[in-house]
This record gives C-alpha cells, structure tokens and sequence, in this order.
C-alpha cells in the first residue's frame, strides 16, 4: 500500500480545485481535462505530456503553479522521477502566497517519494521533515507523512525513532479508519523489523479483521504479506507460506500494484524458498522482483542491494562462492553510497559476506567480515541491538567450529546473544 500515492491524490484534487477558481482559458481547461483523463486510465506519460502543455498555456501564476505540480504528480507516477523533480521544486520554490500551505506541505511528501525512488533519503527526510514541521492544520495529512517518515526510517533501520513518530501520530484527533489504519501498518511493519513478534502480529490480526469486514483486497494483500513475513522472520515458516503466496496472487491479480509492490511479494517467497532449501525456485523469484526493481528505480538503489543480499544467500548456499561474493560486493558499494560505509546496511552486507565466506571455508575471511559488522551494530546503539545479536551468535558459530571455545563466548558476553547461544 503506497502512502505517497494517498497524498499525490489529495495534491491533484488540490491543483483542481485551484485550477477551476483561476479563472482559466478555454484551451488551458481543456488540456487540463484531458489530462486528468489520461491519469484515471492510468496513462501517466501522456497525462505528464498534457500538463506540460498547460505549463505553456498559463495565462497566470495560479495556473502555471497549478500545472507544474501536477506535471510533477504524473512524471513521478509514470516512473520519470528525475524529470519529476524538476517541476516540483519549481513549485516549492515558489513565493509563499501563491500556494496554500497544505498543498506545499503535499507536494513535499511528493518530492520525498520522488527522492526516494533516485536512492536519495537524506534528501527525502530533508523533504519530510520540512512538510511535517509546518503544523498542518489537517490531522490526517499530518498522520501520512510521519507514515512515510517512518517507513523511511525503518528501511534505514532507525525503527525506534520511526515507532516513537508513529505512536505520537496515533494521539492527534479527528483521524478516520483509513488513516488510523495507515499507522497501524506502520507500526506492525516496524516491531517485526524489531523483533517484536507479538505486538506486531496483534496490529497484523487487527488489519486482517478489517480487511474482511469491509472486503478490501488491497487491505488483505498488506495483512497476508504482513502477516506472513512476521510469521517468517519469528521462525514459523509452516504459517508464513499460505499468506505469503496469498499475498503474491492478490497483488500480481491487482492492475493498480505497482512493480514495486510486486517485487516485494515475489522477495519474501524467495526467502522462504532459501529457508526450505528450494534454491531454484529462490533464484527465479528473486531474479523477477529484481528485474522489477532495477527497472523501476535503476541498477543502484538500496531495494537493488537487498534483494542482491538475498539471492547471494541462495548463491552461497548452493556452493556458488564466486557469484554471491560478486553479487555481495556490489550490494556493499550501493549501501555504502546511500548510507556511509559504517551504516547498519553495510553492517548487514557484511555479515552475509561473513556467512558467505563460513560456507566456502574460508574462516579468516568470515572472520575479518563479522568482527566489523558487529561493531558497526554494535556502535549503532538499540537500533542495531537485534542485529548485533544475531550477528554475534553466527561468529560464535564459527568460532566455535573453528575450536576456539574462549573467543566464542567472549563474543556473546557483550549481549543479550548470550542466552540463545547453546553449547554442545
């Protein structure tokens, strides 16, 4: 469920309402026309092409402010992201009494998606941050935008600072179901990211309950996808395979989903496959949803790296060390271009190159590898706990195979791993 496309709604019902009060040409009305038009059939290209005409037919400010942004709305829904920047700042950058203020704050959170989309996230916090400090006036515009600050956050695995925006969201009056609803799937998103299996599968069970009281397929896919992947990442792969495959079939079934949404479907089969050994089956699904993704966002985004991260682990499983180290190494450069070399998401890298190196025999290599992810996440404070945890008990692992006994328990004496960790 894309909250980005929530706001860009309320911008293009914004834009109208501004454009009918303009007191605009028969022409410039007419091109506005059929471009709205082309954007209900979902043909955004052309929509783009017809509000870039409207840019030249304005007669006004109001107008040619009113075009631009819209303009910006369609490039960005149409995948152009880089020519969507272009109209949108322009709009932004525009004296203040021209626009509302709840259409700048909206068209913000466009650019912000729009940043997103070209890997750039310190740009769109930059963008959010500036939407969400104005103080709109409207609560559930409000409420969407710390929605996608989190959702932000939590794929830079700042989940607590992301969790603490949405419970502060959840207390502002007047919200409807729909929005509360957006936050709810925030949250649950964001305590399976920390580990936090039962509070999430509560929101999960509560989302799936409204799904089917009110027969929302597009609700159902977000609680079975949901659902499954928490199920999964808890260790419960029995209950996460039927909604992950649900999930997959209602959003391939789903003409308005996006290739993003498709290939975050067709990633987490691939992991269950990697999990019940089904290495081929993996690597297809994997290949599909990175097609998808590399095609939507470019060969360098952080969506790119995951699902790098991910097929390596196939890779290495299958005895192809070669391949995933390749696959592993450029995952690295993308993470550590996005988000510094000493990023959880590096941190991350890392450790599967550690794991990928433990399966070649090649201990010295894995080694080198998870001492410096674990220090990384270890650095990071509670957002890296979990991860320095799971990363401590792999090491130890391997040290222990390598019979260094002292050195194994030395790593798991700095946290909680400790208790999980069982000697035989």
């Amino acid at each position: 469920m894309s909250t980005f496309k929530v706001l860009a709604g309320v911008v293009c019902l914004a834009c109208g309402l501004q454009a009918m009060d303009s007191g605009s040409d028969a022409e410039w009305e007419l091109n506005l026309k059929a471009a709205r038009a082309a954007m209900q059939k979902h043909d955004f290209s052309e929509a783009a092409r017809l509000y870039s005409e409207c840019v030249s037919l304005s007669s006004n400010s109001g107008e040619r402010l009113t075009a631009l942004a819209a303009e910006g709305i369609a490039l960005n829904d149409a995948g152009r992201y880089r020519e969507a920047k272009i109209p949108l700042e322009q709009v932004l950058a525009a004296p203040a009494v021209l626009l509302t203020e709840e259409l700048r704050v909206t068209i913000s959170s466009v650019l912000a998606s729009v940043d997103r989309s070209l890997g750039d996230y310190r740009a769109a916090e930059r963008a959010l941050r500036a939407a969400i400090g104005t103080d709109s006036e409207v609560p559930a515009t409000r409420a969407i935008l710390v929605v996608n600050l989190a959702d932000l956050l939590r794929e830079e695995a700042r989940d607590s600072e992301g969790l603490a925006l949405v419970s502060k969201a959840n207390q502002l009056a007047g919200l409807s179901t729909a929005t509360r609803t957006e936050l709810k799937i925030e949250a649950a998103e964001l305590t399976r990211h920390m580990g936090m299996w039962n509070e999430s599968i509560e929101d999960w069970n509560q989302i799936g309950a409204l799904a089917e009281s009110e027969h929302s397929l597009q609700l159902e896919t977000a609680f079975t996808g949901g659902l499954g992947e928490t199920w999964f990442d808890a260790g419960n792969t029995a209950r996460a395979e039927p909604l992950l495959r649900r999930s997959l079939k209602l959003v391939q079934d789903d003409p308005d989903a996006s290739a993003f949404q498709v290939a975050t479907a067709l990633a987490a089969l691939g992991r269950l496959y990697i999990s019940e050994d089904k290495l081929a089956l993996a690597e297809e699904a994997i290949d599909e949803a990175m097609a998808k993704e590399e095609a939507s966002f470019g060969p360098a985004h952080p969506q790119v790296a995951l699902l790098l991260e991910l097929r390596a682990q196939s890779f290495s499983r299958h005895g192809e060390a070669e391949a995933a180290r390749e696959d592993l190494e450029r995952a690295q450069r993308i993470m550590s271009d996005c988000f510094g070399a000493e990023s959880i998401e590096v941190a991350s890298v890392l450790a599967a190159m550690g794991d990928a190196e433990f399966r070649a025999s090649r201990p010295k290599d894995a080694i080198a590898h998870y001492k410096v992810a674990i220090q990384i996440t270890r650095d990071a404070g509670r957002d890296g706990a979990r991860m320095a945890n799971d990363i401590a008990l792999r090491y130890a692992t391997l040290l222990k195979a390598a019979h260094k006994p002292e050195e194994a328990r030395a790593v798991l004496a700095h946290g909680t791993a400790q208790k999980s960790f069982v000697e035989k």
